[in-house]
C-alpha cells in the first residue's frame, strides 16, 4: 500500500503528462482559497461589509453625556441608522452639530424627534431642542443613505462643548 501510494505522488508521462510537484502547489493553492473564502462569507455574515456584529459601533465623549451608536460600515444607496444619545441638560435647550465630509455625502432619511432649529453650512449640520422636553435625556435617531462610497470620519458635538469622532466606511 505504502508502495502504491508512493508511486500516486511521482511525476508521469503516461496515460498524460503530470508534474506532481506542480499539481501539489495548486492543491496548496487550492486549499488556501477555500480558506479565504469562507473567511470571506463569515466575515460578511458578521458585518464586515454592512449590517451586523462587527459593523455596530458606539462612541461616547470623555465626560459621559454623548453617547453615538452607529453603523462601521455601509453600503451604497443603502439605509443606515445612527443614535444620538444625550444626557439631561440644564440649560434651556441643547444642539448637536454634525460635520464632515460626511454630511455631503449622506442623504438624510428620516429625523426623530424634528429640531426646533436646523441650520446648515459647508460641511456641517446643527440641530437644536428645547431641552424642557428632554429632562431626562434625549436619544436622536437619524436614517441616512449613502451616496458615494469612501472613507468618512464624523464629528457629533453637543452644544459646542464636547464631541465624538468616528469614522464611517461606505462601499459600492
Amino acid at each position: 500500500m505504502q508502495e502504491k501510494e508512493r508511486d500516486e505522488m511521482q511525476s508521469r508521462s503516461y496515460p498524460i503528462q503530470e508534474h506532481m510537484r506542480w499539481q501539489q502547489i495548486e492543491w496548496r493553492i487550492e486549499r488556501v482559497g477555500h480558506f479565504i473564502l469562507f473567511a470571506v462569507v463569515i466575515l460578511g455574515a458578521c458585518g464586515l461589509f454592512s449590517k451586523g456584529v462587527l459593523s455596530n459601533g458606539k462612541s461616547h465623549s470623555a465626560d459621559g453625556s454623548l453617547l453615538v451608536e452607529y453603523e462601521r460600515f455601509g453600503r451604497l444607496d443603502s439605509d443606515m441608522a445612527m443614535a444620538i444619545r444625550v444626557r439631561p441638560q440644564q440649560a434651556g435647550h441643547f444642539s448637536l452639530t454634525i460635520n464632515g465630509e460626511a454630511m455631503d455625502n449622506f442623504q438624510i432619511q428620516s429625523l426623530q424627534p424634528q429640531p426646533q432649529q436646523a441650520v446648515s453650512a459647508k460641511n456641517s449640520l446643527e440641530l437644536s431642542w428645547s431641552a424642557a422636553d428632554y429632562r431626562n435625556g434625549a436619544t436622536v435617531w437619524i436614517g441616512l443613505q449613502a451616496q458615494n462610497p469612501g472613507r468618512y470620519p464624523v464629528t457629533v458635538t453637543l452644544d459646542n462643548k464636547t464631541s465624538v469622532q468616528f469614522t464611517q466606511w461606505i462601499y459600492p
